[in-house]
């Protein structure tokens, strides 16, 4: 009996030649492939300028829940509002960063950026989510563009640069663990 009638006869015998033959002409994988580590953010506005955080940062981005205001609190502190059953205190960003005395922008586009870092929950409302963002990990850039002003500077780790526009990157662990953002009683 030939090996042709056989693999007419067994099936298993013509499903191994035929992956015998696929085998042998595939083309090869690629072995020199040039990969890029890639960094993804979320840009928010705040104040007027464009920010960036770390997607690994930022819990959840939701409009804004009602809130209770807490008695013998900072202004800044806005109060507190049930997460899913959690209280979580929510934060204005621009009072915060600029005072009492800045204009804080209104509008139907304010978000709340849920942010829970270690022991701290809290929801810092802040002017728009412009959406997210990639970069590749050597589009960043070490010095920080003119347009960072001194109230968010302690917050800012780096930049990244694209399409001559330089975004800062705003951190969130550098915000949580500042002792200014931690003293929120009068």
């Amino acid at each position: 009996m030939s090996a042709a009638t056989l693999a007419l006869d067994n099936p298993y015998v013509l499903l191994a030649q035929m992956d015998n033959k696929c085998r042998t002409n595939a083309a090869g994988i690629p072995v020199d492939v040039d990969t890029r580590e890639e960094w993804t953010g979320v840009e928010f506005a705040l104040h007027g300028k464009e920010l960036l955080a770390s997607m690994g940062e930022i819990s959840e981005i939701v409009s804004i829940p009602p809130i209770t205001r807490i008695p013998g609190v900072r202004p800044w502190v806005l109060g507190m509002a049930n997460m899913r059953g959690m209280l979580l205190p929510v934060i204005d960003m621009e009072k915060f960063l600029y005072g009492d005395d800045s204009v804080t922008a209104t509008g139907t586009n304010k978000r709340l950026l849920v942010i829970e870092l270690g022991e701290v929950f809290v929801g810092l409302v802040i002017e728009n989510v412009l959406g997210m963002r990639h970069f590749w990990v050597d589009e960043k850039e070490a010095e920080l563009p003119a347009s960072v002003d001194q109230h968010i500077a302690p917050f800012i780790e780096y930049s990244y640069k694209r399409l001559g526009k330089n975004i800062p990157v705003f951190s969130m662990s550098r915000l949580v663990d500042s002792e200014a953002f931690m003293d929120v009683a009068v």
